[in-house]
């Protein structure tokens, strides 16, 4: 076997599928005075927990799996923080639309839109999945450390199916907190590890959108369903 003058075996390419990738926006000092205190305290006031069972096709989770969430719902946000759903539907579905390359569409309904996910505590997780939508967007609250826990743990083996398979071969993000992060994770099994101190907090603005080669239509029967148990028992 002969290698080119860069250590590469002849006829090795590129793969057809790029590999997982995404972008951050340190937006943290740009944001109007008092944004993550306020978030914070709302989610303190607000926050709902309940029972998530990752039935639907996108969960890579395994058999009979719960998985405890602390969620502040859409509605509330659009009520109590209004200024978030402009952003949402303006500056931030720009920056997001630089990241993917195509128009990206708000969802239907406020609850689809956003919401804002809270870890608390040793071992709390954020279930393993893969996303319907083209634009993840994540604006982080807080800071997430190895010492901390509450990474993004992302599978770059496209057929992992659980979160044994994803740690198999996976790359961790510590976001901090200002930081917005935009990705396309239809491909890539992922989750929230662990927290790793009792006293930690991991709180996330999360923002879905879609667009006209990836409609809303194709998000998965029975996500709202497990996503939005704790707004309907209200």
């Amino acid at each position: 076997m002969t290698t080119t003058p860069g250590g590469f075996a002849d006829g090795w390419t590129p793969p057809a599928l790029a590999p997982f990738h995404w972008h951050t926006y340190d937006v943290g000092s740009v944001l109007p005075a008092g944004w993550r205190e306020e978030l914070l305290s709302l989610a303190a006031a607000e926050s709902v927990r309940h029972d998530f069972r990752p039935t639907m096709s996108s969960a890579r989770e395994r058999t009979g799996t719960v998985i405890r969430l602390e969620t502040v719902d859409g509605e509330t946000l659009q009520r109590r923080a209004p200024w978030l759903e402009r952003l949402y539907l303006g500056w931030f579905r720009a920056l997001a639309e630089r990241t993917i390359g195509e128009a990206l569409h708000p969802t239907s309904t406020a609850n689809r839109s956003l919401s804002l996910n809270v870890l608390r505590g040793d071992g709390e997780r954020y279930p393993c999945h893969v996303d319907s939508n083209p634009a993840q967007g994540l604006l982080y609250l807080t800071d997430c450390t190895e010492e901390t826990g509450g990474g993004l743990v992302v599978a770059r083996d496209r057929t992992a199916r659980d979160v044994a398979e994803v740690d198999r071969d996976a790359g961790v993000l510590y976001p901090r907190a200002g930081q917005l992060y935009f990705f396309d994770a239809r491909a890539h099994a992922h989750y929230v590890q662990p927290m790793r101190d009792p006293d930690g907090l991991r709180a996330v603005v999360t923002m879905n959108y879609y667009s006209q080669s990836c409609p809303e239509s194709v998000r998965p029967a029975g996500l709202d369903d497990q996503l939005f148990a704790a707004a309907a028992a209200r």
